[in-house]
């Protein structure tokens, strides 16, 4: 045999040994590609822009996706969700888990290729270790982004969160932030969502090139959306207020729990909407009839402000309805002794409102202890 016919013999075997190496690999590429999807406001009526939203992944039946939203100042009706390779499908909220903004949607007449699922727990086993987060592009473009990551469980979060972190020497690079965005194992498999960020009365500043990534949903909680629905009413928002700070999270060492997921909370919560007293005089949050600021501090006592998924109602003793609230501040401790006060609005943290807690609230602050404890040092 000649030196130039081995010579082309020996590359075409190249060739095809790294054919059958690479097919795993670009195939798992390829199907990561097909599940993942936007989630997109569209145009309203009034003329705001359809945007995006979050990412998410078609799970079930081709016909759902599991996505994160944020509904701490609205809670969407129609969606659309967009696939690169498939086209734009109307979508529904089906389901929410309030605890950690997971979402369920159903799709109009859709088949979609279906993600292919991960198991978390190997996380627990063995540390922290590599994982990706993957996502389109800001805009309309199939212009796939694929970021590296660390990921570990922690007790304190789970089993329905897990932590991600970007690697120190990767810092400051292009990422897929959007919430829902998919944390993938190295086989391309998906173990989490992307979560929600910090409330937006908060202001976080952070040092320049940094990356701050929220807490990722473990995908076995937010698969539960398929059959248990039980979470779905409830503060899918909640901070905590003093006029010396604020915060969301419950203190420790991190990795922290969101507020909301304290341990009855939500209970606690729900349980002073009704029976509510006589209206109060909203005098000194006049100014805030348009909204909250970010960085707002009650002027006396304390306050917890809770979002809601969906709007809730305020009731009297008598179980006649007062309001409906997509958002609550239950206020606290204040100055001479004024009592305890309901504020509350119907959107973006618009102050409509505000009526006397009747009802004990010593277990709420209770629960609350740590927090407030943490605000005063």
């Amino acid at each position: 045999m000649s030196k130039q016919k081995r010579t082309v013999y020996i590359s075409i075997a190249l060739v095809v040994l790294l054919v059958v190496l690479l097919s795993p690999v670009l195939a798992s590429e390829i199907a990561v590609d097909d599940y993942v999807v936007q989630i997109r406001q569209p145009e309203t009526v009034s003329g705001e822009s359809e945007r995006l939203l979050a990412y998410g992944i078609v799970v079930d039946d081709g016909n759902h996706v599991l996505t994160v939203l944020d509904y701490e100042e609205y809670t969407p009706g129609m969606l659309l969700v967009v696939s690169s390779e498939y086209g734009t499908f109307n979508a529904s909220i089906q389901a929410i888990d309030c605890r950690t903004s997971a979402t369920l949607l159903q799709l109009q007449d859709a088949d979609l290729p279906v993600a292919e699922i991960g198991d978390p727990s190997v996380l627990a086993s063995n540390g922290s270790q590599t994982v990706f987060i993957r996502g389109w592009a800001y805009s309309r473009t199939n212009r796939y982004m694929k970021c590296l990551v660390n990921a570990y469980l922690s007790d304190n979060i789970a089993p329905l969160f897990f932590s991600v972190s970007v690697p120190q020497e990767v810092n400051g690079g292009g990422w897929v932030s959007e919430p829902g965005a998919v944390v993938t194992d190295k086989d391309g498999k998906a173990i989490g969502l992307l979560g929600r960020y910090w409330s937006n009365l908060l202001t976080i500043s952070l040092p320049a090139g940094y990356v701050y990534l929220p807490l990722a949903i473990n995908i076995d909680s937010a698969l539960q959306l398929l059959t248990d629905t039980s979470h779905t009413n409830g503060p899918a928002v909640c901070a905590v207020l003093t006029h010396l700070g604020s915060s969301d999270i419950v203190p420790g060492y991190p990795p922290q729990l969101p507020v909301n997921n304290i341990e009855n909370l939500d209970a606690a919560v729900m349980g002073l909407l009704d029976g509510l007293g006589p209206p109060l005089s909203l005098d000194d949050l006049a100014q805030y009839s348009s909204g909250l600021p970010r960085v707002f501090h009650p002027e006396e006592g304390n306050m917890l402000i809770a979002a809601f998924t969906y709007p809730v109602e305020l009731r009297d003793s008598d179980n006649n309805l007062l309001a409906t609230a997509k958002w609550i501040g239950i206020q606290w401790d204040r100055d001479e002794g004024k009592p305890n006060r309901l504020i509350y609005g119907s959107a973006g943290y618009t102050v409509e409102g505000a009526y006397s807690i009747e009802g004990d609230i010593s277990g709420l602050v209770q629960l609350l202890e740590p927090v407030l404890s943490e605000l005063d040092h």
